[in-house]
């Protein structure tokens, strides 16, 4: 009996000690991208890493990328991140199986590093229409990437293990919010009242929409919350303020804003 234990003890330890490896393999991996790309170019604090040469093309990506940064109240232009531009299904997938997520996602960001599936993006715009515009759903590279960027972020400012307590509308909307607050109000035709309106419009939405549509309108109410209300990144994120509470307070707003007009 005591040379069974002792078996099964020896087989139950080399098979925990191989998962150990092999999680650490996987953040081996998942914290050094780079290794796995033939290309990478310095943008600030940012790390590119491509699979075809970095030329015109990302460096306009990037500057765009940067401006929209910029803007936002918690970037930190000091902070190191890593952004892996996957132009293939298969170089994404190589990541992204590292990971819990499924494969064929726009992109993720996880220890340092955001990753972005330049193949999936380019389908999703042929199936959406790029519609509506500043939603990842139209097709940008720059959209997806600066999102992905903004979860980093978060963390950097909130902390890793806080940011992970808070609500999923708060993080994505916050990070839609850094996307679009530079540049969909200066848009003729996208400020936010008239985004509410792309939002309540059934017609602008196809079936593919049940996981962005939300994403659209939380984006919008932390925008409302920081450029309206004039709320800091701390008090949006507090407890206090509910989901329930600024949906039904940004419809108000915009009501009264139809009413005036």
């Amino acid at each position: 009996m005591n040379k069974r234990f002792k078996k099964f003890f020896i087989w139950f330890g080399g098979i925990i000690g191989l998962i150990i490896v092999l999680i650490l393999l996987d953040i081996g991996i998942l914290a050094t991208p780079g290794l796995f790309f033939p290309e990478g170019k310095q943008y600030r604090s940012i790390t590119v890493h491509a699979e075809t040469p970095i030329g015109p093309e990302i460096d306009s990506i990037m500057a765009e990328v940067l401006v929209r940064l910029d803007a936002v109240p918690i970037y930190d232009p000091e902070k190191k991140y890593n952004l892996c531009l996957c132009s293939t299904q298969e170089k994404f997938t190589f990541f992204s199986q590292l990971t819990v997520r499924a494969n064929r996602i726009m992109g993720f960001c996880l220890l340092g590093s955001a990753y972005v599936n330049g193949d999936f993006i380019k389908e999703l715009a042929v199936r959406t229409g790029g519609q509506p515009k500043y939603l990842t759903r139209e097709g940008s590279i720059v959209h997806v990437a600066t999102h992905e960027l903004m979860h980093g972020y978060i963390n950097n400012a909130y902390g890793s293990i806080a940011a992970r307590s808070l609500p999923e509308w708060k993080l994505e909307g916050y990070c839609e919010y850094g996307v679009n607050q530079f540049v969909a109000p200066r848009d003729s035709g996208y400020t936010i009242p008239e985004r509410i309106d792309i939002y309540l419009d059934d017609s602008r939405w196809n079936p593919t929409a049940v996981v962005h549509r939300p994403h659209y309108i939380w984006g919008l109410m932390m925008e409302y919350l920081i450029n309206v209300r004039g709320m800091s990144f701390e008090q949006v994120m507090a407890d206090s303020v509910t989901k329930e509470d600024v949906y039904a307070n940004i419809m108000k707003w915009r009501m009264s804003i139809r009413e005036n007009n």
